[in-house]
């Protein structure tokens, strides 16, 4: 008995809390990067979100990608934003945001129990941490600010965790603080970056 209580507890003190080594691993409502629309949804409900009024969103200077919006029936976020690829019918998920309104003093509350999640998910030499605060690029009165905390993997994926708080010529229009998480592939990210803009 004390033989087999001694190997217990060495094999207990020799097991190491495993870490992610793919970004894919961290999920957004059950979902990540590199997942199709069509595992989470039927034909028939992603065809539904494409008969949406302003749920496809195309950017200004590219159309190889685009967002597809719904509104979400998970716990945590109110609303998930896809990244997809023009004329992909097997609709597979380059990113992916989840995103709901909250005040800004309760964002950074949740935006540190993020942090540490992902901190605690992946190993310190899988990607590098930036934090910074900049005003939003969509008020031109320059008091809204969005507060981001940029995971750049060594494979160019990234996550972010990023809360703004509107000023009030912005909330007076109906814009609500808000916390974002988003999962980006390294492609999708590179055409945010270079070419959509």
């Amino acid at each position: 008995m004390k033989k087999l209580l001694g190997i217990l507890v060495l094999v207990l003190i020799l097991i190491t809390p495993s870490q992610a080594d793919d970004i894919r691993d961290f999920q957004i409502e059950g979902i990540s990067i590199g997942d199709s629309l069509l595992d989470h949804f039927s034909k028939k409900e992603v065809k539904d979100f494409f008969e949406i009024k302003y749920a496809v969103n195309y950017y200004p200077k590219s159309k190889k990608f685009f967002t597809l919006g719904t509104f979400s029936e998970g716990k945590i976020y109110k609303q998930i934003l896809f990244g997809l690829k023009a004329s992909d019918n097997k609709y597979i998920i380059y990113g992916v945001d989840g995103y709901k309104r909250m005040s800004y003093q309760d964002c950074v509350k949740e935006s540190k129990l993020i942090i540490s999640e992902i901190k605690q998910l992946f190993s310190k030499d899988k990607f590098s941490y930036r934090f910074y605060e900049k005003e939003h690029e969509g008020d031109a009165s320059g008091n809204s600010i969005i507060f981001s905390h940029d995971f750049n993997f060594n494979s160019g994926d990234s996550i972010r965790v990023i809360c703004t708080d509107w000023g009030k010529e912005m909330e007076a229009d109906h814009y609500f603080d808000n916390i974002a998480v988003a999962i980006g592939a390294k492609e999708y990210d590179d055409w945010l970056e270079n070419e959509a803009y």
